[in-house]
């Protein structure tokens, strides 16, 4: 457009008439205009150039975009796969501490371990639960934002 506004323009056109009243008559002209935006010269220089330049910085900032779109998709994806490691890792605890809550109860039973063994036991089997539970959430939290980043939600 600014390219345009600047170029010369020309205009060209035809006339005919013809008029039978008292006698024959007949006219035929022709016409033709050039204008040339002198005087817009150097400020439209400078507007072409203004233009050009901003549609450099538009795709330089498409680019910019699309590769920090990429990024955040990349980043995301990276945080899920880490939190259900994470979760994973929560899961196998919490079927470890099942078992030494298994194994302190039956020592107890008998007589071979102290009281403060048993509740240490439970305690590691609540924590682990509780590591499981935060895991969980922060698995569903991660999904979320990938979906987030890729546009699914």
């Amino acid at each position: 457009m600014a390219v345009g506004s600047n170029l010369p323009s020309v205009g060209v056109g035809a006339s005919y008439s013809y008029n039978d009243w008292f006698g024959k008559s007949s006219n035929a002209m022709i016409f033709a205009t050039v204008s040339v935006p002198i005087s817009g010269w150097w400020g439209g220089s400078h507007n072409i150039k203004k233009k050009s330049l901003a549609l450099e910085d538009a795709k330089e900032q498409m680019q910019d975009n699309g590769q920090k779109l990429i990024i955040r998709m990349n980043n995301a994806w990276a945080a899920v796969e880490t939190s259900h490691k994470k979760l994973v890792i929560a899961r196998d605890a919490i079927t470890q501490s099942e078992e030494n809550l298994r194994l302190n109860r039956d020592y107890y039973r008998v007589g071979t371990t102290k009281m403060t063994d048993l509740l240490f036991a439970q305690e590691q089997y609540q924590q682990a639960r509780d590591r499981y539970t935060d895991a969980y959430a922060d698995f569903q939290t991660k999904q979320l934002e990938y979906r987030q980043a890729t546009g699914q939600e």
